[in-house]
């Protein structure tokens, strides 16, 4: 069986389990798939190095927080350990996260393909409110910050030393 034939069989099985009929790849290898109306999650075929890619965009990195980002990501991918088997990216053009994991075809075990895409999510899931907590945190600070050095300069009445 050829590599878009088992993507399409395992897709369709997919389909079948989320009551989605006819969930096939496009002429572009590529399908797309909404989950709780936040995650998206992309599959796409790489024929050439027979994979299956699947990934997630978990949010935008503000430059002014990159640094803090990118030192969590290349600790949490270390060993893979705070990703489930994922990796961490970064979309360099649109400066988005991005979560993907490839599957080498054929799949030694298609019947665990749902699962292994269950915990995909969960784990998209889970990124996309760890990187939101983590900004969220990072513009308190910046905001403790500003509000800290207007009180100091107004009790300094202004003037520096």
């Amino acid at each position: 069986m050829d590599a878009r034939t088992e993507v399409n069989e395992l897709l369709s099985q997919l389909g079948h389990s989320l009551r989605l009929d006819g969930l096939l790849l496009d002429e572009e290898d590529h399908c797309i798939l909404l989950f709780d109306d936040k995650i998206i999650l992309n599959v796409e075929l790489d024929e050439e190095r027979s994979q299956l890619v699947v990934y997630a965009y978990l949010g935008m990195v503000p430059v002014e927080h990159k640094e803090h980002i990118y030192e969590l990501l290349l600790q949490s991918n270390f060993f893979w350990r705070q990703t489930k088997g994922a990796t961490l990216a970064l979309d360099k053009q649109t400066q988005t996260l991005v979560l993907l994991y490839p599957f080498e075809l054929p799949l030694r075990h298609p019947e665990n393909f749902e699962d292994d895409l269950a915990i995909f999510v969960e784990s998209a899931e889970e990124w996309i409110q760890k990187v939101d907590d983590i900004l969220r945190k990072a513009e308190e600070a910046a905001r403790y910050d500003r509000e800290h050095a207007q009180r100091k300069e107004s009790v300094n009445g202004g003037y520096s030393r």
